[in-house]
């Protein structure tokens, strides 16, 4: 008896069509959120007399070096290692033409070797007739991208920014946000 009842479930699931359900779509793990990125925002520093913008809120630091010089950076660093930064401390002589020449090109020379980088090209720039240098770097640790910085000597003090970002655009939003006041 079972075997009969077996054969005829068997038929008649044969020769009836049988329409299942559609299988349930295969879904994967939710993608994960891309990381916020923080908003652009002014700053000002009144004692440093500048403005620029900046993504998300920057650290301020002071560091008194060996020779007595004070340097005040302002630095965004983001999640995707992408680094702004702002830098300015005071010389102490007033500048000839070529204490100008040597102080930005060292002033250059102190911000590559500052970020562990190589230097890979300088040309001349100003600011509201102040004169500049505008630099691209290498940084030296593997997969991070080139580097671009302006340095600009503004009487006796020298201001140095520096962004490195796989975004050119901010990079170059940042450096173009700087100025004086």
């Amino acid at each position: 008896m079972k075997f009969l009842y077996l054969l005829l479930v068997t038929a008649t699931l044969l020769v009836w069509p049988v329409k299942f359900a559609s299988p349930a779509k295969a879904q994967g793990a939710p993608l994960p959120a891309p990381p916020q990125r923080p908003e652009w925002q002014p700053f000002c520093s009144a004692m440093g007399q500048f403005s620029i913008d900046m993504p998300g809120s920057p650290k301020i630091n002071t560091q008194v070096f060996s020779n007595q010089v004070i340097a005040h950076t302002y630095r965004s660093i983001l999640k995707n290692k992408e680094t702004y930064l702002l830098q300015y401390f005071d010389v102490d002589f007033r500048t000839s033409n070529n204490n100008i020449k040597i102080t930005l090109n060292n002033a250059v020379d102190f911000f590559v070797v500052g970020a562990n980088a190589k230097l890979l090209q300088v040309r001349d720039i100003s600011l509201g007739g102040y004169p500049g240098k505008e630099f691209e770097f290498q940084p030296l640790f593997p997969n991070q991208p080139v580097g671009v910085g302006q340095v600009f000597l503004v009487e006796t003090r020298v201001y140095g920014l520096l962004a490195t970002t796989p975004e050119p655009e901010n990079a170059q939003k940042f450096l173009d946000s700087f100025r004086l006041f």
